[in-house]
C-alpha cells in the first residue's frame, strides 16, 4: 500500500523541477518524442482498463457499477 506523506522532504530542485514540469504542462511546450510518450502511455492505460472491465463482467471495480 502506497502511504501518503502530507509534508514530503523537499529541496530547492525538487521545487524547481515541479514549476518547469507544470509550466510545460499548461502552455503545452512538449517536443514531438514526449507527444508520443504520452499518448503511448494514454492508449496503455485504455488498453489496461478495458482488460479489467472485461475480467470483472463489464463492471467497474474501482467505482463499482
Amino acid at each position: 500500500m502506497i502511504r501518503s506523506i502530507p509534508n514530503p522532504p523537499m529541496d530547492r530542485e525538487d521545487v524547481d523541477r515541479f514549476r518547469r514540469n507544470l509550466e510545460k504542462h499548461l502552455r503545452g511546450d512538449f517536443s514531438e518524442e514526449e507527444r508520443h510518450q504520452m499518448e503511448a502511455r494514454r492508449t496503455r492505460a485504455e488498453e489496461i482498463t478495458k482488460r479489467i472491465i472485461a475480467n470483472c463482467g463489464g463492471k467497474n471495480p474501482i467505482l463499482g457499477y
